[in-house]
């Protein structure tokens, strides 16, 4: 739930971009939720790449029965609330069937379903459908939580105060990560009092966007306008994100941790390809301040360095802003990109 508060890279550049923790982790169970409370402040004339850091659960439990994409859930509360009239996702916190993950796991083999969520797009009763990329076993946790869309984080009637106007040049525009490689620009167009894409301003009211599962948002604001900062309250996610990443784009990645942490400390290296330069490497983009930078596994060194200058001092103590969320650049390597739950035990 967002409660909003009145209080470079540019839009060029955003043009342009549209064109250690330990593997062992895996097996741990995590920690208990907790309520939070995070302020997200967007500073004029800067672009703030914004995370969605809590969430409010509706429900947890384990998994009883897999079909296909269709799970048959045992929740808290015991009735499963209807979860289509907004938009929900559900999650997988755990893997409770350890087999055929090292040289003294029992026989067998059990998929591995931790840290992935998707959208829940069908309900019946206890029973609900989701594309999650790889099915949860029998007995594995889950939890099913709200997900946000544009009129709930900003307002229907842009509550938030972003700056708006008849036409985008002279309105602050927010970037949505639709999940398939894609960054879509919106803004609240005052002539007809509703969000409306970037690339038809004469398109019907946008509010209703939901934000992708895992999916961040990038806010461009221009000069001239107020201070606005947006207040986060709800739960704080249980265990690792695993999140599907599109090759060869930008995909701007949610942070749901509600504390900072460091490249160093993020566990992501075991999750992106690296290089001898960051030509052939995953790129990870941290927002400070309105400048964004970018980082590189530097293979040759075992360290992280800078896109700017590979030669550069070990860059493994940036800071991971909480409340930020991270633009990452994949290389043409598929895999899933992963973050650690920070205070884990």
């Amino acid at each position: 739930m967002i409660r909003s508060l009145r209080s470079c890279f540019g839009l060029l550049a955003i043009a342009t971009l549209s064109t250690s923790v330990a593997s062992g982790q895996e097996s741990q169970l995590p920690v208990s939720r907790t309520v939070g409370v995070i302020d997200v402040s967007l500073p004029v004339n800067q672009t703030t790449l914004m995370a969605i850091p809590l969430a409010e659960i509706v429900a947890s439990g384990t998994v009883t029965a897999v079909a296909g994409t269709t799970y048959t859930l045992s929740s808290s509360p015991t009735t499963l609330p209807n979860v289509l009239t907004t938009p929900h996702a559900i999650k997988i916190t755990s893997r409770v069937d350890q087999r055929g993950t090292g040289a003294n796991a029992p026989s067998g083999s059990s998929t591995n379903a931790y840290g992935l969520s998707a959208q829940i797009t069908a309900q019946s009763g206890q029973d609900v459908t989701a594309a999650l990329g790889t099915a949860p076993n029998i007995g594995d946790e889950f939890i099913v939580y709200q997900l946000e869309t544009i009129g709930s984080i900003f307002g229907v009637e842009n509550t938030a105060g972003l700056r708006s106007g008849s036409l985008v040049s002279s309105s602050d525009v927010i970037y949505v990560d639709n999940g398939a490689g894609a960054l879509v620009g919106y803004f609240y167009r005052s002539s007809s009092s509703n969000w409306v894409l970037l690339s038809n301003p004469a398109s019907a009211d946008q509010s209703g966007v939901v934000i992708p599962v895992g999916r961040g948002i990038m806010v461009a604001r221009k000069s001239g306008g107020n201070p606005v900062s947006l207040r986060f309250t709800g739960d704080t996610m249980i265990g690792k994100e695993t999140i599907d990443v599109v090759n060869s784009s930008f995909n701007c990645v949610n942070n749901f941790f509600t504390v900072s942490t460091t490249l160093a400390a993020s566990g992501l290296r075991n999750f992106i390809q690296g290089g001898s330069l960051s030509s052939s490497a995953d790129i990870v983009y941290l927002e400070s301040a309105g400048v964004l930078t970018g980082y590189f596994y530097r293979t040759s060194v075992s360290q992280w360095r800078l896109v700017s200058n590979p030669n550069s001092a070990d860059q493994g103590a940036a800071v991971i802003e909480a409340g930020k969320a991270i633009l990452f650049s994949k290389k043409a390597t598929a895999t899933e990109f992963t973050l650690q739950e920070p205070f884990a035990e």
